[in-house]
């Protein structure tokens, strides 16, 4: 419950806007809030947003989280949740640089509220998640693949995220291959997100996106 209570106060502190994200020779300058994996399943989640001073003071934001990650933290591995640094911009006034880290997409899953499994196909239906969809293409629209070319992929890596307004791009380890449809490429590693007609909707929430990499 801890970790929706967090999503619930920091995105009533945060809204929409840019931020300055990197992932091995990938790095780019990304107008929407990402997550970027890492090779270990690692998550981190890079945010800069409007900031209401007149609400909270960036001291008591910075410890709203760390509590909240303290708390979760309490209940199994010290270093589940981490806070990387929290900041106010140096070039876009009233902005909040926030990074977080997870060491899973378990614990990011967890703490948020909000589903994201990274993995194999295999892992991923171990874990509840049915691959039973048909992803299209990254470099060829005209190429689909389903489940059971999936998991003939053996050394295949697949990203399952329950969209919302708050997450709209992602950046992978590895080269992207397929993906569910409404998704854009956006680099070899980087994908756009499916997001809601008006940025303004904090409390869309979408399907789920599949996005498969060798």
């Amino acid at each position: 419950m801890q970790g929706k209570k967090f999503v619930v106060i920091l995105t009533a502190v945060l809204a929409l806007c840019l931020f300055l994200s990197g992932c091995g020779d990938e790095t780019e300058t990304v107008q929407v809030t990402s997550l970027r994996i890492g090779k270990d399943g690692s998550i981190t989640s890079d945010i800069v947003e409007d900031f209401g001073k007149e609400n909270y003071a960036l001291e008591s934001l910075e410890a709203m989280i760390r509590e909240e990650a303290d708390r979760y933290n309490a209940g199994g591995s010290p270093n589940a949740v981490t806070l990387n640094g929290i900041a106010m911009s140096e070039t876009e006034e009233g902005k909040v640089w926030v990074s977080m880290q997870y060491a899973s997409s378990a614990d990011y899953m967890d703490f948020n509220g909000v589903e994201l499994f990274y993995g194999t196909p295999a892992e991923a239906e171990a874990a509840g998640f049915k691959l039973n969809v048909e992803l299209i293409g990254a470099s060829d629209a005209g190429s689909r693949i389903g489940r059971e070319e999936m998991f003939d992929m053996k050394t295949a890596h697949i990203l399952i995220i329950r969209q919302s307004a708050q997450v709209s791009q992602v950046v992978l380890p590895e080269k992207i291959l397929y993906m569910s449809e409404g998704t854009q490429l956006a680099g070899n590693k980087t994908a756009t997100l499916p997001g809601p007609d008006e940025d303004a909707d904090i409390t869309w929430t979408g399907e789920l996106t599949y996005i498969l990499t060798k």
